[in-house]
């Protein structure tokens, strides 16, 4: 007598149900808090993360977005273990009002706390940077932490997408002209946003961000294109 055949188990549409359901209430918080009044006065810059809930290997984004001025920026993530990668930024943003031009540096640090697994469906990585912002106007240096949470979904022809929602605590502080004799500030901001991957190589991303910090637009929008070496997409890091 022949022995049953063991099928793959497919994902229970209880979970799938729970990741949709999660999403659905993130994007409800994050358009109730664009709604709020604006508490900013004079304008800065403002970049989404782009930073999708899982640990990188190595990957370089270029990206632009439109937030109190339009950025232009580019970031590096490079791997150090298997649950960590620290990334560098840069780029240049032309702000709005007074045709001013800024300087962006920063860095970052991130650390997988949980994979999406049989249990619980989503991808949890936590997210601590630092960022300056120099040029006309007042200087800035943002402090920001938060987690990222989301939950990759495969697509036919092997293509994949990855919702998620990225939530920080900025610390802010400010120097230099126009700075108002205010020169620390604590800012929640939000990025609600999608990492499509077109191959292992290649993925777009997209971003709405949400920010209370008073030098920023209440809303605004980023995307980039972002290449994974060949070899190193999908690859564990064994340090």
């Amino acid at each position: 007598m022949s022995e049953p055949v063991l099928r793959s188990a497919r994902p229970a549409p209880r979970l799938r149900r729970g990741v949709v359901a999660s999403l659905a209430a993130a994007l409800t918080a994050a358009a109730a808090v664009a709604a709020a009044p604006a508490a900013a006065r004079a304008q800065s810059w403002f970049t989404p993360s782009f930073q999708p809930p899982v640990v990188s290997t190595r990957d370089y984004t270029i990206g632009v977005s439109a937030n109190s001025g339009t950025a232009a920026v580019f970031q590096w993530r490079e791997g150090l273990t298997q649950r960590s990668h620290f990334g560098v930024e840069g780029g240049l943003v032309d702000t709005d009002g007074d045709g001013g031009t800024k300087l962006l540096l920063g860095g970052s640090y991130a650390y997988q706390l949980t994979r999406s697994t049989g249990e619980q469906p989503l991808d949890v990585l936590f997210t601590a940077g630092a960022g300056l912002s120099v040029g006309d106007g007042a200087d800035v240096v943002r402090l920001p932490f938060g987690v990222s949470v989301g939950h990759r979904f495969p697509l036919e022809g092997g293509l994949a997408i990855t919702p998620y929602v990225h939530p920080r605590l900025s610390l802010d502080l400010y120097s230099g002209t126009g700075a108002d004799g205010e020169d620390t500030d604590l800012s929640i901001d939000f990025d609600v946003g999608a990492n499509f991957e077109l191959t292992r190589q290649v993925a777009l991303r997209a971003s709405l961000v949400v920010s209370g910090a008073r030098r920023s637009d209440d809303v605004g929008f980023g995307i980039g294109l972002t290449i994974t070496p060949a070899g190193l997409s999908g690859a564990r890091l064994r340090r």
